[in-house]
């Protein structure tokens, strides 16, 4: 019984495999719109997931819901930059008190941005990205670091003219990888590099930045009271955070003579954000990969009917000599299986190349799984199996007279 049925699918699937062999460039324009759509599906859950992943691990090193951040607003029209004009804006002395009255929070970590342009070696320039911060800064985002020479938080909180490089800074500054302990000059001051970043890859933005102590910087850059870049603040419980966050923006008022110049944000808000871009983008390229399905699958159709056209005689003779309805069958939706699967199984080998070959060029790492690829296998499969099932239907039904006659 085992042999029959091997047999019954053996001798159309070696028919079929002939017959898309005699016409290679039929076959290969009819697969092709089945490998595109295929493997754009993989690409593009390759790149999300690989986005996704990225996101959740920099929520989690930014501190997970618990975070909240606040930052100067824009002003968009004239309006608003009167309104704004009458407010102190995001200042250094607004940490105190905030600390003071408001005591869901149990950290604090103020920034200022440092420019491009006053970040230099004794060569010349340097492209970085600098930022002024408190010691607290690394351990609330989880950052690391390679290499250390006389850093501490002692030395940090003290206000010493030490900074903490991204590699590709280190790299500027010396090429040969011995960085640490020599000098950046920020605004004309000589600043000994104490540290280097530990990070991911060259997309990763620390390998690009330069990190100073906050309290060296506004001494010797920003006297006075300073205007901040950014405050992060850590809410002490997780099921408190909306109710800090109200409070947050309530004392913001307060200080900044009730004009609404600061925007608060929490690191679920910018997680769930960005899974909205993530979202848009996969929709957008599911729609294209679906079109191309489609395309590919209504391409099969009509060359399987033109095919069936153009071997109803032939197909007549073999009705006619003994080949049963079933053989005929299978051979016209094998037809279409065989290249309907060809086609998804490059459309698989396509997908797999950002993982492969991309990993080290993009800000994040793309991930396929073997789901991912079973899918796109069993997508080109169901779609052949479509395609092909109603030419297999009309060659089992031709009758050996009218066939021959045609």
């Amino acid at each position: 019984m085992g042999t029959v049925s091997t047999g019954g699918w053996l001798l159309p699937l070696q028919l079929s495999v002939r017959e898309l062999g005699t016409h290679v460039v039929r076959s290969l324009v009819t697969g092709s719109a089945v490998l595109f759509g295929v493997g754009s599906l993989l690409i593009m859950n390759s790149l999300s997931r690989g986005m996704e992943d990225s996101n959740q691990k920099l929520y989690l090193q930014m501190g997970g819901a618990q975070v909240l951040q606040a930052s100067p607003s824009t002003a968009i029209n004239l309006a608003q930059q009167a309104k704004f004009s009458g407010s102190p804006g995001l200042r250094l002395s607004d940490v105190a008190i905030l600390q003071a009255n408001l005591p869901e929070f149990n950290l604090w970590v103020p920034e200022m941005a440092v420019g491009p342009g006053e970040i230099r070696t004794s060569a010349g320039r340097v492209r970085a990205m600098g930022t002024a911060s408190v010691w607290e800064r690394f351990g609330l985002l989880g950052e690391e670091f390679s290499s250390t020479e006389g850093l501490s938080p002692q030395a940090w909180d003290a206000g010493q003219p030490i900074a903490v490089i991204g590699p590709q800074v280190a790299h500027q500054v010396d090429k040969t990888g011995g960085a640490l302990g020599k000098n950046l000059i920020v605004s004309g001051i000589q600043v000994r590099i104490a540290g280097i970043f530990k990070t991911t890859g060259t997309s990763d933005q620390r390998s690009y930045e330069v990190a100073l102590p906050i309290s060296w910087y506004r001494t010797t850059q920003a006297k006075g009271d300073p205007t901040l870049s950014l405050l992060r603040a850590q809410v002490t419980n997780l099921g408190d955070v909306s109710r800090a966050e109200r409070d947050l923006a309530g004392e913001f008022l307060v200080l900044h003579r009730g004009v609404r110049d600061v925007d608060i944000s929490t690191n679920a808000d910018l997680l769930s954000d960005s899974r909205k871009s993530i979202a848009t983008m996969s929709m957008v390229t599911m729609l294209i990969a679906v079109v191309a399905l489609l395309s590919g699958g209504v391409g099969i159709l009509n060359i399987q009917f033109a095919s069936l056209s153009a071997r109803v005689r032939e197909l007549g003779v073999c009705k006619a000599l003994g080949a049963r309805s079933g053989l005929l069958f299978r051979q016209m939706l094998l037809e279409s299986v065989v290249i309907s699967a060809a086609g998804g199984l490059v459309g698989c080998l396509v997908g797999v190349l950002p993982e492969a070959f991309l990993s080290n060029a993009l800000p994040w790492k793309p991930r396929l799984t073997s789901g991912d690829l079973l899918l796109g296998v069993a997508i080109s499969l169901g779609l052949g199996t479509l395609a092909g099932l109603l030419p297999a239907l009309r060659a089992a039904k031709l009758e050996p007279v009218e066939a021959m006659q045609t």
